[in-house]
């Protein structure tokens, strides 16, 4: 049965037998988008969520020209210490992010002798396994926020298609392709911690 009641407390219990959410904070993330994740119990204190991200810069990012995609799974264990609030959780997280842009950057040629201003595409390709540490508070029968934070690591991998094999990888001028510390094409691990923030709009929810 659909539940559609106002909580009267936000420390009520969050157990929904599965529900269809929204994001509506993934439009102002550092690669924004639009945000679409159901969650399902399987179990009285586990659940597991599965998130899709449509990513794009909408105009108005700093990160311009960029498209993509984003897919999350996670498994949640609520309330994992009897002395803690029943909201609270661990979690194992898989995140997969993949963004394609294009731009101009400037490009080492004749060994580094000049560098001539070129358009290229870029395919950023992340992949992250992190823990996390987490509270949700509900506000009503639809909608909750959700804190957590997190540690793991990160793999990060760009490449492009169309820069010659002879050319260097220069700065770019008009903007990050999304990852300030990547200044280079190729491939790199480094670890995370990170306080992650979500709102949860429920569209279905089934108690």
């Amino acid at each position: 049965m659909l539940s559609f009641q106002t909580w009267a407390q936000s420390d009520r219990t969050y157990r929904p037998n599965w529900a269809i959410k929204v994001n509506p904070l993934a439009i102002i993330y550092y690669t924004p988008g639009v945000e679409l994740g159901v969650e399902q119990m399987i179990s009285n204190n586990s659940s597991l969520h599965l998130g899709l991200s449509y990513l794009d810069d909408f105009g108005f990012h700093p990160n311009k020209n960029f498209s993509g995609y984003k897919i999350l799974g996670e498994y949640r264990y609520y309330q994992p210490f009897a002395n803690r609030h029943p909201n609270t959780f661990l979690s194992g997280q898989f995140n997969f992010k993949q963004t394609f842009a294009n731009g101009r950057i400037y490009l080492d040629r004749a060994n580094g002798n000049y560098q001539r201003l070129s358009q290229v595409d870029i395919t950023n390709t992340s992949l992250k396994f992190m823990a996390t540490y987490g509270k949700i508070v509900p506000l009503n029968a639809w909608l909750s926020l959700d804190f957590s934070v997190a540690t793991g690591v990160k793999r990060l991998a760009v490449t492009s298609d169309n820069i010659p094999a002879d050319a260097g990888f220069g700065l770019i001028p008009d903007e990050t392709f999304l990852d300030p510390r990547i200044n280079a094409l190729g491939t790199e691990w480094y670890p995370l911690l990170r306080f992650q923030f979500r709102m949860n709009v429920e569209l279905f929810r089934q108690e």
